[in-house]
């Protein structure tokens, strides 16, 4: 039976969803989802930023490519039937495997810790977590937040490696690396639902290809 790693400290930064909608419905009712949904709508979500999308039907092209130009994502798709939502999140994803990584690392070298693996999935009941065997897990929607929030939450895992707790001396070692984290905390809240959504994207033909069809 393979070893599994089950005493893993989850960080209190988790996205309490569920919890909180039935705690407080008069805070998280359904109308700030929507909102929000509005907001983001034919946007996506990057380092704090919502860029801007093109989208490009080109039934040429062997296969669909996302690529970052000029502020805005283009996303060239050779069928009008794409998920063009999944492929601006597997887009993410795979940013977030080459930036956090190295990221992670430029800061456990400033603290002083070591770790083992890194993670990077999608999560969404939770930001990131740190286990006992120095095992670090990151969801990469987090990918789609400032970068000043992400630096806090690569602290926050790292400190645990110090402190596998959320006791005063491990907030006293966050605040080291991290002054403002009450102020990120504010915003991992406040800001928990754009982040976790999902991309909001479909491709809408040009009007003379519309009326061609017609």
């Amino acid at each position: 039976m393979p070893d599994i790693d089950i005493e893993t400290t989850i960080s209190d930064v988790k996205l309490f969803i569920e919890k909180l909608k039935s705690d407080l419905p008069e805070v998280f009712a359904s109308r700030e989802a929507a909102a929000s949904s509005a907001e983001q709508s034919g946007k996506v979500l990057y380092m704090g930023d919502l860029l801007e999308t093109k989208i490009v039907l080109n039934p040429a092209a062997p296969k669909s490519t996302v690529t970052l130009e000029d502020g805005a994502l283009v996303l060239t798709v050779n069928n009008a039937q794409e998920n063009i939502s999944s492929l601006a999140e597997g887009w993410l994803h795979e940013q977030a495997k080459q930036f956090l990584p190295a990221k992670v690392k430029e800061w456990a070298q400033k603290i002083g810790v070591e770790f083992n693996n890194i993670v990077i999935k999608d999560q969404k009941t939770m930001w990131a977590s740190c286990s006992q065997k120095h095992n670090l897990n990151f969801s990469y929607r987090i990918i789609k937040m400032p970068k000043i929030i992400i630096d806090y939450l690569i602290i926050h895992e790292l400190a645990h490696l110090i402190h596998f707790n959320h006791g005063t001396d491990y907030w006293a070692t966050v605040a080291v690396y991290s002054p403002d984290y009450k102020e990120h905390r504010k915003w991992l809240n406040n800001n928990r639902y754009a982040v976790m959504a999902d991309a909001d994207l479909k491709y809408i033909p040009p009007a003379a290809e519309i009326s061609a069809d017609a």
